[in-house]
């Protein structure tokens, strides 16, 4: 558990304490508690098949056994008609909507009926051969008389990228002959028994079942015509708008095993809902008219062109179908029936015939390609926090599996949401593909190549996009598309967008510096794709001639937030640094492939080596401006002028629930284009300017994208190091498909997300970055962690890097040698033997540890001390809690029941002695004293369940109602103490018995912020922690900072009981902070607290392990704590450093 409190302005992200998937060996696995409250529609995207061709996504069966699935194809789409504010003849007449092809149902009907499912199917996905599986145990006929198990498998190819296949597998077969017949719904009447005795006279007669096996394929005649085929085997359609023919070709059989026999059904044919005109293209008929997609309320709904070609209305469905008829006697039970399905599906006409494999050989084949994935790829994170285990790593590796899937076929891009769902989302989103190119640069650099391959193929597009533009050369790539042509919202009230252009330039030269061996034509393409994207910034800017400066007004950056004003940092820094790669990549190049193919290429794109020239004389007037009275790089030149989001927590995202007026007028950031220029061009900025800027735009961020938290997460883990505030925006973000975090599942799945993700990790703790051609790492160890573990590709070798506590161990997994800069000053060169030197794959760099010279170097406090009020506080809580409960034994058993006294609550309550994990002994014994047991129930318990938790949960609910009236104030001598032990660089940990640390500390973000790591009631039940008198959960905060914990401090209170030495003494020293509350009621006890000798002490010197501190002589600053612990103190003292006064309270 970590700090990062919500700003006013951010969307949740708060991550479900129970995932809806688990993680078994390599199989991502739908929890079982889960099934019951999760949507079906979440596991169908998460579970889906792909391999970036085919997008195979099965509907999740609820009731009955038939399993159907959906297909998508990468490129497949509708064109629909653009429905703009402004009629032009610029704009484009359509846009592309993602299409699905067909629908596939493997069914199974008993008796006329479907089978009904006994309980909710297991789930499963295989990521060692990217299998999906569901199993329903006790399918049942609707008489009841016939059940099975049932088992769907399903696989899409990654070696044939048009084939998929799956099977259904039933076995268990079981007929119960007592139970046909039987209605289990009915009554027990005399007309019912009646009933059942008549049917029972002919129960051997309906003991035989007639059981037909059916494939479905299915087509929607409203988006397609029916070109050719009357069956299932082959069928040609042809989008009613777009003109697209897709080819289906597939098979179908129903093999049966019954005693030593195997044999295969005969099928019957059948055709349903297929008008005979439907045979026949019909081109005057289109698509239904849509709706222009948008997220800007600035948009008109409604557009003056000439309306859309065709009619609207439902044309209905055709459906063609396979039936495999079986009967099943009690003589004739078979072992297993198993339903095979394979298919084929091309874009352009049939795919060419060819045998099927069967599904086995496919899923064997499978297990070949990801062994070989999964051999030189790896990235875990363990937390020490996280319940349950596994959580972030099942998120890491399951991004990383559907980012490989995809890869298969990136050479035709990437959609939005990998092939998992439709429409919308089936558009390639080319703002991600910054993300998606850095990803695959440092862990497939041919995937990054065919990434690259499908914007070249788009470069003709480009061009007229430019031209529409009225630019004279150059290419323009839009923000989302299919076929190259803009299908993003065109405003008025939005600046133009050309930071795409950008993002392509900087993937190209990422590119060059990270692959060691390009081919001469790749590298002609390459270079042809940065200069055509390039060559358009010294067209759409203009030179200052009073500045001499070169500006690039009008033109937003990717934050759609901030996309009405003039001076856009990310505009301005990615467009200085496109032009000097392009230049820089122009002489490179031509010294490689020489001045021939350099001029050819030049010639083909009509550029001359003055508009080279003056790429690199914009590039240097081009001024990225700091302001200097916020010292901080600015979004735009007005956005200091705006006014602060007040009030209320908006709307989420604010791009649908509020005009874009009202948005531009507000310092608000959807993605922080000025923390985002600074990852992706560390060099030229330094990290003062990181924390700077990280301070400032961190709480002005909606985080509506999801990439944002990347961004944000991966510059604090730069700028802070140790730290691990950015943990929890990392979590969110990996979890986001796998717990539907934001309930976008039927958008299927986001896809730029999981890029982001990895960068988080790798470029944000692993501190990995590029500059100059060379690669440099510097990881840290954010407070937390155990493990982190990742790999990357670097110039022709594989490097994996572990950073543990103690040291960091890179290894040269794969490759002749690989060089690389450690913590931005050490080079090192790891090599599998170079000349004749000994080879050298593996180097072991210790963690740079905590001074030792120092008195301490960690500190861990309970909660409780930070506060003056709390502890009184809880005693209000507790007792209006008893009370209530004490009033219903008074009406109910009419005796006197005394309420809880100030006195009752400080020694059997805040001294209680718990001698395992917390179960509220105090309150018990409370209870048992006026006659009234309670049993320990569970955390779930509700507040009315009369058992120690229900009332604990009840209290909590007190507490937090008191706290939204008047929050507790934090102690000005603490907080003087917590701000100088951070500015000291002092690692932090809050502890806490209760559930209520987080909405404690909510009310005070800025102390919470100062912690690294927190222990709440939460984690001590679910980890066993022991309660008091036990120190367990300060041993475990101290394992959480990283530091010893005879280095540790302990602030706690109440420990002048039950304690003992020996567990006392793991600390460097515990300090016993004064509680108000239970110094006013016990009044002047002494305390006798115990003591040790020091190791060093040769006069015999007595140190204490526990020293009370007052509250009104509370050391504040880390010079009075190393004068207690270095002065002579007697045993059981109370101590104040001099000249530490505490301050005065903010709070009064």
């Amino acid at each position: 558990m970590g700090f990062w409190p919500r700003s006013l302005l951010a969307r949740d992200y708060e991550v479900p304490k129970r995932p809806i998937f688990h993680l078994e060996g390599w199989d991502v696995v739908q929890g079982t508690d889960a099934a019951t409250y999760v949507s079906g529609v979440v596991p169908d995207g998460v579970m889906y098949g792909t391999n970036g061709c085919l997008g195979v996504r099965h509907h999740c069966e609820s009731e009955t056994v038939g399993y159907r699935t959906s297909l998508y194809m990468n490129g497949v789409y509708h064109s629909a008609p653009l429905n703009a504010y402004v009629d032009s003849e610029a704009l484009p007449e359509e846009i592309q909507v993602g299409a699905t092809v067909c629908e596939v149902t493997l069914d199974c009907f008993i008796d006329g009926e479907s089978g009904t499912l006994g309980e909710a199917p297991s789930q499963r996905l295989n990521l060692r051969d990217a299998t999906y599986s569901s199993t329903s145990v006790d399918v049942v006929s609707g008489d009841g008389g016939l059940t099975f198990d049932s088992t769907y498998r399903q696989v899409v190819s990654l070696n044939e990228l048009d084939l998929w296949c799956a099977e259904t597998v039933c076995t268990n077969f079981s007929i119960d002959a007592l139970s046909s017949g039987t209605d289990f719904a009915s009554q027990n009447n005399s007309e019912s028994s009646a009933k059942h005795i008549e049917e029972d006279m002919y129960s051997t007669e309906s003991s035989t079942y007639s059981v037909v096996f059916i494939v479905s394929v299915t087509v929607s005649l409203d988006d397609w015509y029916l070109v050719g085929g009357d069956s299932t085997e082959k069928l040609l359609i042809e989008s009613t708008t777009s003109g697209i023919l897709v080819g289906t070709e597939t098979e179908a059989s129903c093999t049966v095993e019954c005693g030593d026999r195997t044999y295969k059904i005969v099928p019957e044919q059948q055709v349903r809902n297929v008008p005979e005109d439907f045979y026949t293209p019909h081109r005057d008929c289109g698509f239904s008219h849509a709706a222009y997609v948008s997220e800007s309320e600035s948009e008109h709904p409604h557009s003056s062109r000439a309306a859309w070609r065709g009619t609207s209305g439902s044309r209905g469905r055709v459906c063609f179908q396979k039936q495999f008829p079986y009967t099943i006697t009690p003589d004739n039970v078979p072992q297993k029936v198993t339903l095979s399905f394979h298919a084929r599906h091309h874009n352009g006409g049939l795919p060419l015939s060819r045998p099927f494999p069967s599904f086995a050989d496919v899923v064997a084949e499978q297990r070949l390609v990801l062994d070989n994935f999964w051999s030189t790829f790896w990235i875990d994170i363990q937390r020490q926090d996280e319940l349950p285990p596994n959580r972030m790593k099942l998120g890491l590796i399951f991004n990383s599996f559907r980012l490989f899937c995809v890869s298969r076929n990136l050479q035709n891009g990437l959609p939005q949401a990998g092939c998992s769902t439709t429409k919308s989302n089936l558009l390639y989103d080319l703002q991600q593909y910054v993300y998606h190119g850095i990803y695959y640069i440092l862990t497939s650099p041919s995937s990054a190549l065919a990434l690259l391959r499908s914007l070249y193929c788009m470069l003709s597009q480009a061009r007229m996009n430019a031209l529409r533009l009225s630019l004279e050369h150059g290419a323009v790539y839009p923000r989302r598309t299919i076929t190259g042509t803009e299908c993003w919202h065109c405003s008025t009230l939005n600046n133009a967008r050309f930071h795409v252009n950008a993002e392509v330039g900087y993937i190209i030269n990422m590119y060059f510096s990270a692959v060691e061996s390009i081919d001469t034509n790749d590298r002609l393409w390459l270079l042809e794709l940065m200069l055509e994207t390039a060559r358009v910034w010294s067209q759409v800017g203009e030179w200052v001639e009073n500045e001499g400066v070169f500006r690039l007004d009008n033109i937003a950056g990717p934050d759609e937030y901030n996309g009405n004003a003039a001076g856009n940092f990310y505009v301005h820094l990615s467009a200085k640094l496109h032009l000097r790669n392009a230049y820089n990549l122009y002489q490179e190049q031509q010294k490689i492939v020489g001045d021939e193919a350099i001029f050819c290429l030049l010639q083909g794109i009509n550029m001359d080596i003055s508009e080279l020239e003056n790429f690199r004389t914009i590039s240097n007037e081009i001024v990225v401006r700091r302001d200097n009275h916020l010292d901080v790089f600015l979004v735009h030149d007005h956005f200091d002028t705006l006014k602060e989001w007040k009030g209320e927590r908006p709307k989420h995202p604010l791009s649908m629930n509020y005009h874009p007026l009202a948005i531009y007028r507000h310092k608000v950031v959807n993605i922080p284009e000025v923390l985002l220029g600074m990852l992706l061009y560390p060099a030229e900025f330094e990290r003062k300017d990181l924390l700077q800027n990280l301070s400032y735009y961190a709480p002005l961020c909606t985080h509506d994208s999801a990439e944002s938290l990347a961004i944000v997460a991966c510059v604090e883990f730069r700028a802070n190091g140790r730290f691990t505030h950015g943990m929890p925006l990392l979590c969110s973000l990996a979890s986001l498909d796998l717990d539907n975090i934001i309930y976008a599942a039927d958008e299927g799945l986001d896809f730029g997300a999981m890029s982001a993700t990895w960068i988080a990790v790798v470029m944000g703790i692993g501190g990995v970055k590029i500059t100059s051609r060379s690669l440099h790492l510097d990881p840290s160890f954010p407070a937390g962690l155990s493990v982190l573990s990742f790999t990357l590709h670097w110039r022709g070798a594989t490097l994996r890097t572990r950073v543990e506590k103690d040291c960091i161990t890179y290894d040269l997994m794969a490759g002749d040698s690989i060089r690389f800069i450690h913590a931005n000053r050490h080079r090192i060169h790891l090599h599998s033997g170079c000349r004749q030197s000994v080879a050298r794959k593996q180097i072991a760099i210790p963690q740079p540890m905590s001074s030792m010279h120092g008195e301490f170097a960690g500190a861990i406090f309970l909660c409780e001390t930070l506060f003056d009020s709390v502890m009184e506080m809880n005693f209000i809580a507790w007792g209006k809690t008893l009370e209530s409960l004490y009033e219903n034994y008074r009406a109910l058993h009419l005796r006197h029941i005394p309420p809880l006294t100030a006195e009752e609550f400080v020694d059997k309550v805040i001294y209680q002695a718990e001698h395992r994990e917390i179960a509220f002994s105090g309150i018990h014994n409370v209870l048992l004293d006026r006659g009234i047991d309670l049993p320990l129930g569970s955390p779930d318990d509700a507040e009315i369940v009369e058992t120690r938790y229900g009332l604990a949960n009840a209290k909590v609910a007190e507490l937090e109602e008191m706290w939204s009236r008047e929050a507790p104030c934090v102690n000005p001598a603490m907080r003087a103490l917590l701000r100088d032990l951070e500015d000291n660089g002092i690692p932090l940990a809050l502890v806490s018995y209760s559930r209520t640390l987080k909405t404690l500390m909510q009310y005070h973000p800025e102390e919470a912020l100062r912690f690294l790591t927190a222990i709440d009631g939460d984690e001590a039940h679910e980890r066993h922690i022991k309660s008091r008198p036990h120190l367990d959960i300060f041993v475990r905060a101290a394992e959480k900072i990283h530091v010893e914990p005879s280095r540790c401090l302990i602030f706690s209170s109440h420990i002048d009981s039950n304690f003992k030495v020996s567990e006392l003494s793991y600390f460097r020293m515990v300090f016993d902070v004064e509680d108000p509350f239970a110094a006013r009621v016990r009044g002047s006890k002494t305390c006798e607290y115990p003591s040790m000798l020091r190791p060093a002490a040769a006069d015999g010197d007595v140190r204490p392990l526990v020293i009370n501190l007052k509250r009104d002589k509370f050391p504040t600053t880390v010079d009075g704590l190393e004068s207690i612990l270095c002065g002579p103190v007697a045993s059981g003292s109370d101590l104040a450093a001099a000249g530490d006064a505490p301050p005065s309270d903010p709070c009064s």
